[in-house]
């Protein structure tokens, strides 16, 4: 059955989560705790049809300290909201948050919207996604569109460590070029190969990290995020970049990951920090054995591992930005 019955003239969508406002860049523990506990619930509570099935997320600025997050599992229809959750109805001018109240369903929120940009994938799951405004002031960006199955292999996402392959550079090679043909030149602005895969004698996951420079954001999320809205890739709006991660399968090992920002966002930041390990031995073997007692500490908590390295690389990113050695 298909979940998404929706109309070209009226689409709507219909998505059961919760959501929560968190102050920026002082949460990340109950953000982290948060998104986790949410997943779970969402994968065991909510009902739904599909397969498969798809998260969707949105964030919004509350004030310049705030933000509103938002994550929700696509459904056919709003029936039973489990407790402690709300359901969003999205449709071509409205939003509608509704909750369970004794044994009913009832309307928190209803209040017009303004869509920005709203489309559907040029696959078979003909789904749709979009950017809105409420009024004409406060946008609610996606930063989520992920496909999963309920039975999902968790093993997938473990935190896997190998040695350094010398056919990465090669494969980074061949994806940019497929990527640069995929989303044009005038998208692509300038692609780079960063991050472990990028380091030769580096241990790391074997996926390619790609830095892609697109002319803004607005640009690249219109054009972008319907292109990639299928089975075997998921994108998340994350450290205030997009980020885009592929499969071998829905829910298999991850191959690469695309991230995306203009020239000069702090991401781009990260070339410095490759160069700089790539040309300090003693500093590459650190960061090694960062990376290796992180993988064994949080081997199935990819979100911990990745900010247990935190405080490395800003130590050695202010390293390499301001021309020093150890």
């Amino acid at each position: 059955m298909d979940i998404f019955k929706l109309s070209h003239k009226n689409p709507r969508i219909y998505l059961i989560g919760n959501q929560k406002v968190f102050v920026c860049n002082e949460d990340t523990e109950e953000l982290l705790n948060f998104y986790g506990d949410l997943f779970e619930r969402l994968k065991t509570e909510v009902k739904h049809n599909g397969v498969p099935s798809r998260y969707i997320g949105y964030q919004s600025p509350v004030n310049k300290a705030k933000y509103l997050h938002f994550l929700g599992l696509e459904v056919d229809k709003i029936e039973q909201i489990p407790r402690n959750m709300i359901a969003w109805e999205l449709n071509q001018n409205t939003k509608t948050v509704w909750q369970m109240q004794g044994g009913q369903k009832i309307i928190l929120l209803k209040e017009k919207i303004c869509w920005q940009w709203f489309d559907q994938a040029a696959t078979d799951l003909k789904t749709w996604t979009g950017e809105f405004t409420v009024g004409a002031a406060t946008p609610f960006w996606i930063s989520a569109n992920a496909y999963q199955r309920r039975e999902n292999d968790a093993s997938s996402d473990d935190i896997e460590l190998i040695d350094y392959d010398s056919s990465w550079p090669s494969q980074f090679e061949a994806l940019a070029s497929w990527l640069k043909d995929l989303i044009g030149p005038g998208m692509a602005c300038r692609v780079e190969h960063y991050g472990s895969t990028a380091i030769v004698g580096m241990p790391a996951k074997p996926i390619i990290d790609i830095l892609v420079e697109i002319p803004s954001f607005k640009a690249a999320k219109r054009c972008v995020i319907p292109l990639f809205n299928n089975r075997t890739w998921e994108y998340w709006w994350y450290a205030d970049h997009m980020i885009f991660v592929k499969r071998k399968e829905l829910m298999g090992q991850r191959t690469c990951h695309v991230h995306m920002a203009p020239k000069g966002h702090e991401v781009w930041n990260a070339l410095a920090f490759r160069d700089y390990l790539g040309s300090h031995p003693k500093e590459a073997l650190r960061y090694a054995a960062v990376k290796r007692e992180l993988a064994a500490k949080y081997r199935k908590d990819r979100e911990r591992y990745t900010k247990g390295k935190t405080e490395f690389v800003k130590e050695i990113t202010a390293k390499a930005l301001n021309g020093r050695t150890p």
